[in-house]
C-alpha cells in the first residue's frame, strides 16, 4: 500500500524484504513490482513479473498479463488471456475502472486501462 500511495522505492523495498523472509510467499506479492515496471512503461519487465504470480484461479494475474500483452502488441496472447479473465470474471470490463481506482491514482488507472483496451477489452464508460 505504501508503494501504491506513491512511495514506490520504500514500498518495493518492503515487498522485496518480505519475499526474502518468506520464499514461499503468495504470488500476489509480485503485483507491486509489476505495477512499478508497468508505470515506468517497461512492459517486457512487467510481463516477466506478471508471469511469476502463478495464481490461475485468481482474476488479477490475468488482468495484469492482458494489460502487458496489450501494450506490447501481442494480440493473440492478449486475447487468450482476456478469454481466461472472462471465464473467471465475465464483467471485468464493467468494473475495471473502479477496481483499478481502489489501488491507483487516476493517471496510473488510465494507463492500465489503456493496456487492456489494446488487448481488446471493452471498458465501461468509454465512448
Amino acid at each position: 500500500m505504501i508503494a501504491y500511495a506513491g512511495d514506490w522505492e520504500y514500498g518495493l523495498g518492503l515487498v522485496e524484504r518480505a519475499m526474502q523472509l518468506n520464499p514461499h510467499h503468495p504470488g500476489w506479492y509480485h503485483c507491486v513490482s509489476f505495477t512499478e515496471a508497468y508505470r515506468r512503461r517497461d512492459y517486457r519487465a512487467a510481463l516477466a513479473i506478471a508471469l511469476k504470480v502463478n495464481m490461475p484461479a485468481y482474476y488479477w494475474p490475468h488482468v495484469l498479463l492482458a494489460a502487458a500483452y496489450g501494450q506490447l502488441g501481442e494480440q493473440q496472447r492478449a486475447r487468450a488471456t482476456l478469454r481466461e479473465l472472462h471465464t473467471l470474471l465475465p464483467n471485468f470490463g464493467a468494473i475495471a475502472r473502479e477496481e483499478f481506482g481502489k489501488w491507483h491514482d487516476a493517471e496510473l488507472t488510465e494507463h492500465l486501462l489503456d493496456g487492456l483496451r489494446e488487448a481488446g477489452l471493452k471498458i465501461a464508460g468509454d465512448t
